[in-house]
């Protein structure tokens, strides 16, 4: 049997499983009506789950018909016959795929390939609950979001997966979309507004706040400072510092449903749902776009280049603009294939996931990259010594010069605590270079805690705002001008002077002790060999052995922080990192 996606019941059936079912679901396993037992829940659940598979299953097994154009996309099976409902592709040859059906346990599966999808690999994955999205920023780093809470994380290219769940156990999310601006930074959405954020990998989460119990859909940034976020109930937010704050958008409001948000550049972005709508100036304003065919839904857009895109809609039918969106023409139709998520990593280049593991692509990959050449092997010339009279060390600009250059060319916003940027790292600069206000001295780029603590210390220092009082500890109009002020003073006594008995700033932020590599290391070596008697090998090799351990434990005992067989000895613990920051200044 075959069902017509143009059909009513097609529609209901094709379209109900992912929009309404999993609310139903929700609202039973819930106790929706108090009365209900719990087994009669479980079984129910399990029931309903039971049904939902064999009608998907009925209406997706059917055999691909080709529709003109259609017969440019080739058909690719994956490894098992899977539901699947995502896609990401790092680069061009190499994908990931995931599965799931909302609230269906034992559906979540991952694959990958490294040809373009010519073939497929099913990875290991420490859980089989039903995944939604994946998001891999790099070939070996990827997120993956789905049911009952769980988020994965792999660094290796998908050979070790890590699990992890977020929320309440007795409630746990449904997550519907992930995305990471970078191997640290990810966010993660999905129904009644749930909202979760990481700068670490994954290590910790923050919730930042949207003030919304909408279901969340789409996650997209231009850029890793501006980002969007899109739902139900005409829910649509923007972010300008990477993440940490959201504030709602009405240029949406009449798009009651916003399944996806993708575009091209910083600029150009396109809102797919109930409507089509595409937005040139960064999301500010957005213009309602024509699309051929009876669909009343969409399910998710590409954009390759400012010019063309793709767009899927619930009646399987891929449509393709070369003109920004100006006319749109239908180039393939899919019979008995329920379409989820698309992917383009070129113009003439994509692929597309469904039901039944049937992966779409049109077009060809690229070919692979040729291997690096060997290095040639160069013999060895024989020169005669010369000697060298060496140069008189330059004078080094004080930090007031490179205080005064800093301030004048980016501090122009306020900042506070989640801000990031090169305004963060240029206030850091300046600020570690007032004696006393930051002796920690790191310049990340992020407004962490310590720079709040040296923002409030340097507003208290010059009489400009109290601890309590508002703006304290963000850097603000006032704050800004007093540190212009320094720097355009030229050399004070609040200014340090560069010399050379400090080469570089004590970053110092973790546990260190025998066995650790790093920056961080080289840096406590540093510090370290200032005192011959703690450190007279003054070996700068990045790497905590013996002979660095050794230092720290003469170091800790000269004053008097711990000592032979005392917890810590011989480490870097907070205790250690104050004093070597005292003893830096």
């Amino acid at each position: 049997m075959k069902c017509n996606t143009a059909s009513t019941f097609c529609r209901i059936v094709l379209r109900g499983w992912r929009f309404y079912a999993p609310s139903f679901v929700e609202k039973l396993v819930r106790g929706y009506n108090s009365h209900i037992s719990t087994h009669s829940l479980t079984t129910m659940k399990k029931y309903l789950s039971l049904t939902v598979l064999v009608l998907v299953g009925f209406f997706s097994f059917g055999v691909t018909v080709a529709h003109g154009a259609t017969a440019d996309w080739k058909v690719i099976k994956t490894d098992g016959v899977k539901e699947l409902s995502g896609i990401s592709c790092p680069e061009a040859r190499t994908c990931y795929v995931v599965s799931g059906m909302y609230l269906s346990g034992g559906t979540g599966a991952i694959f990958k390939t490294t040809d373009g999808g010519d073939t497929f690999t099913v990875l290991k994955t420490p859980s089989i609950d039903p995944f939604h999205s994946i998001s891999c920023p790099t070939v070996s780093t990827c997120y993956i979001a789905g049911d009952f809470g769980t988020l994965l994380k792999t660094s290796d290219g998908g050979e070790n997966w890590s699990s992890s769940t977020l929320g309440s156990r007795g409630t746990p999310p449904q997550f519907t979309a992930v995305f990471a601006t970078s191997e640290q930074t990810v966010l993660v959405v999905g129904r009644d507004g749930v909202f979760y954020r990481s700068e670490d990998g994954g290590a910790s989460w923050s919730r930042p706040t949207l003030r919304s119990v909408a279901d969340l859909h789409t996650i997209y940034f231009t850029d890793k400072m501006t980002g969007f976020i899109g739902g139900t109930d005409s829910a649509f937010f923007k972010t300008e510092d990477g993440g940490s704050t959201w504030t709602f958008q009405p240029a949406l409001k009449g798009a009651k449903l916003i399944s996806r948000l993708a575009g091209s550049g910083t600029s150009l972005m396109y809102a797919v749902g109930e409507t089509v709508q595409k937005s040139t100036d960064g999301g500010a304003t957005w213009t309602e776009l024509t699309t051929a065919g009876n669909s009343r839904n969409r399910q998710t857009v590409a954009a390759p280049d400012t010019s063309t895109a793709y767009l899927v809609s619930e009646t399987n039918t891929i449509f393709k603009t070369t003109n920004a969106g100006t006319s749109w023409e239908s180039v393939a139709v899919f019979d008995n294939t329920f379409l989820r998520d698309l992917v383009c990593p070129g113009v003439s280049y994509c692929l597309a996931v469904g039901s039944a593991g049937k992966v779409y692509r049109l077009g060809t990959p690229p070919a692979p990259l040729p291997p690096p050449a060997p290095t040639p092997v160069v013999p060895p010339v024989v020169q005669t010594p010369v000697v060298v009279t060496p140069a008189p060390e330059p004078v080094r600009p004080t930090v007031t010069e490179k205080a005064k250059t800093a301030v004048s060319s980016g501090l122009t916003r306020t900042l506070k605590k989640g801000s990031t940027g090169n305004d963060v790292k240029k206030l850091q600069e300046i600020l570690a270079s007032v004696v006393g206000v930051y002796p920690g001295g790191e310049v990340t780029g992020y407004y962490g805690l310590a720079t709040v603590k040296a923002v409030g210390l340097f507003q208290e220092k010059f009489s400009l705002v109290s601890a309590g009082e508002t703006g304290y500890g963000q850097a603000g109009p006032k704050t800004r001008a007093k540190l212009l002020e320094l720097a355009e003073s030229g050399p004070s006594a609040t200014v340090t002077p560069a010399t050379n008995s400090q080469t570089t700033p004590a970053v110092l932020h973790r546990m260190l002790k025998k066995g650790s590599r790093g920056g961080d290391v080289k840096k406590l070596q540093e510090l370290l060999s200032a005192d011959k008697e703690v450190y007279p090998e003054g070996e700068l090799s990045g790497y905590f052995g013996p002979a660095t351990a050794k230092a720290v434990g003469r170091f800790q005992e000269k004053h008097d922080i711990a000592y032979p067989g005392d917890d810590g000895y011989g480490e870097v613990g907070p205790k250690t990192r104050a004093k070597l920051f005292e003893k830096a200044e």
